[in-house]
């Protein structure tokens, strides 16, 4: 290929032949593969390649790790740095810069997916331009998002791409957005560690050397954004104090449409006006001009000794069951579906269990296939054998094809012990409650047979009617007086995650819901009640549709669930508690939210849900399980009919 090539200042770009690109990750289970395959599944120019791709997964406590090596090892360009704590993005990305190697470097935000043009975009953009620069995508909003604030955000960001696309259109402005850039190499430094805007520190950076920061409008990244106003405030806070911390360093302040009234007022008025003049634009402007004097001022508090914590920042709540929107606004598919039923449950089954470093036994495996797939554990093997690309079979056990061996051998003998102390339990602190309800059951992973270290022992109940807040609250006391288990168990948090009245359980089972929720009911392990859970399941016919074998085997002999009133005394007491339980709940589990993002646990969040009737925990993590089980599916669902509906046995 004909031209100069990047390597010193004053130089013009030549197309590049090879690239490398970074991802920098803290807890994105969710979101880590959708980032990384957007950038392999890229449409490159002719003759340009990726040489490689660095993830750098910092301080995680999910399973963003196992997801980068599972990736590495289907990936032979991928490679993964772990970093034991977190030290922030700008230390992070100092890792992948010292790596990088090639004609440019390509960085896209683990919680993004890069339209399949957009590095091509980036690439056409750069062609010409003289070292060292940076040219940056275009970030929307996912067309297919419904958030509450989405539509003030879209105008948001279309002020943003017509800000750069006009005013700062020649590369002199001093602003980058980092959701997706392209880095000349190796004439860019690594952001210095503590830098909390990289793009714009970058951007100014560049200005101050003699460089320039191009905008490329055709390469669009789908990024998150906010579902509520807390967390648009601390966004923008963020980026306030971030803009401030460069003026400190550089002497600079990035560009921003208040600055550009002084610098160019003609053609910064004609593009307010142009905003002002959009159906609904007054209304969102001002709405975005008062949260953003709001974030303002909290960044001035938040730079007063002593001075808040934004390097290792508190992330955003994905907006439930929009989270992960590729720019087409459809589901994110995480890999391209296999073509049958059985393959697409397979595929979906493993995937999830390579999420959480495991894998499946043969016999539960076949238990979870559609009725299309092999009847016996040997026809398995051979039908998983003829698929190499589909899955690897390890003794008993099957993986996800390229998952590396499972690291944690101790899950058998756990999830064994788990049910010996929840057996114990209910024959212990908790026999009491025999009089107040209809079922006491195992979910969450010890039901499915995987229980981590440190996982919940999650209880499902069923009481009988108006006694459900009179037995959580003799429960919780209870509980809190357990002694220390029978020998040799282990003593797991225990987690009432999921209970109903009678009267209400068997509506909440009989509407359909997904896959997700028939997998987790059908594998509850009863300690007592078992005549009426079978009753409540025969009621749930529509689970035979997802998983007909696992249905028929636990409903051989359908049960009893006909209501049970408590008595008059315990339906007083009930609703005399149910108000304070309540309360205490919805503001314990604030406090537990508040605690998990301080320590960048944003997995560990739940929505607490109570009524009258029932009380569940919806964890953050069940909601991106939802989307993971998507594609085993036996039937395509509607938008409606994916979202499912509050109140699944989800465990925190």
């Amino acid at each position: 290929m004909a031209g100069p090539r990047l390597g010193l200042d004053g130089v013009p770009f030549a197309p590049p032949r090879q690239l490398t690109a970074g991802v920098v990750a803290h807890n994105e289970e969710l979101h880590l593969r959708g980032a990384v395959r957007s950038l392999l599944d890229q449409r490159l120019p002719d003759g340009v390649r990726w040489k490689e791709i660095w993830i750098v997964a910092s301080g995680c406590t999910d399973a963003t790790v196992a997801i980068a090596r599972s990736l590495a090892v289907e990936e032979p360009r991928i490679r993964v740095v772990e970093e034991a704590d977190r030290g922030g993005k700008a230390r992070a990305l100092g890792e992948v810069f010292r790596r990088a190697t090639g004609d440019a470097l390509v960085l896209l935000n683990s919680d993004a997916r890069a339209a399949p043009n957009a590095v091509a975009r980036l690439v056409e953009t750069a062609v010409g331009k003289v070292a060292p620069f940076a040219v940056m995508a275009r970030p929307v909003v996912p067309p297919g998002s419904t958030g509450p604030l989405d539509a003030m955000l879209r105008s948001m960001w279309e002020l943003h791409h017509e800000f750069h696309q006009e005013l700062l259109a020649d590369g002199t402005g001093s602003h980058l957005s980092d959701e997706l850039l392209l880095v000349s190499l190796p004439t860019v430094p690594p952001v210095p560690e503590g830098i909390i805007n990289d793009g714009a520190y970058l951007a100014v950076w560049l200005a101050q050397h003699h460089g320039n920061g191009w905008y490329a409008p055709g390469a669009q990244v789908a990024i998150q954004v906010p579902s509520t106003v807390p967390d648009h405030l601390r966004q923008r806070r963020r980026i306030h104090v971030g803009n401030h911390q460069i003026a400190e360093a550089l002497g600079v302040r990035p560009a921003s449409i208040p600055q550009q009234l002084f610098v160019r007022p003609g053609p910064t008025v004609r593009l307010l006006r142009r905003t002002l003049a959009r159906p609904d634009g007054v209304r969102q402007f001002l709405q975005l001009t008062v949260w953003e004097l709001a974030a303002g001022l909290l960044a001035a508090w938040d730079r007063l000794p002593p001075r808040a914590d934004h390097v290792r920042w508190q992330r955003i709540r994905p907006a439930p069951h929009g989270t992960a929107r590729e720019l087409t606004g459809s589901p994110r598919a995480v890999a391209p579906a296999p073509a049958s039923p059985t393959e697409r449950r397979v595929s979906s089954l493993l995937r999830v269990a390579r999420g959480f470093d495991s894998g499946l036994p043969l016999d539960r495996l076949r238990e979870l296939l559609p009725e299309d797939g092999p009847d016996s554990v040997r026809e398995l093997e051979e039908w998983l054998a003829q698929r190499p690309e589909l899955a690897r079979i390890e003794g008993p056990r099957v993986f996800a094809s390229g998952a590396p061996p499972s690291t944690d051998r101790g899950r058998e003998a756990r999830e064994q012990a788990y049910l010996r102390y929840a057996e114990w339990l209910w024959n212990g602190p908790l026999s009491f409650a025999r009089n107040l309800v209809r079922c006491v059951g195992v979910s969450g992973s010890v039901a499915f047979g995987e229980p981590r270290a440190g996982d919940d022992l999650d209880l499902f109940v069923v009481t009988r009617s108006n006694a459900l807040w009179w037995f959580l609250a003799r429960a919780y006391l209870a509980l809190r007086r357990v002694g220390p288990g029978p020998p040799g168990a282990p003593r797991p948090t225990v987690c009432l995650n999921y209970v109903l009245e009678d009267e209400l359980a068997a509506r909440e089972f009989s509407v359909r819901r997904d896959l997700l929720f028939a997998r987790e009911a059908l594998s509850v392990r009863i300690l007592w009640g078992d005549d009426y859970y079978r009753g409540l399941l025969s009621e749930a016919s529509w689970m035979r549709a997802e998983l007909p074998r696992l249905y028929d085997a636990r409903c051989r002999t359908p049960g009893r669930i006909a209501p049970v009133p408590a008595s008059s005394l315990v339906s007083g007491l009930n609703g005399a508690v149910y108000p304070l339980l309540a309360s205490y709940l919805h503001l314990g589990g604030l406090f537990r939210n508040a605690r998990a993002n301080r320590h960048g646990r944003t997995q560990a969040r739940f929505r607490t849900e109570t009524g009258r009737r029932r009380l569940a925990f919806a964890s953050h993590r069940f909601e991106g399980l939802r989307l993971l089980y998507e594609d085993a599916a036996p039937v395509p669902r509607s938008e409606e009919g994916r979202a499912g509906a509050p109140g699944v046995p989800a465990a925190r």
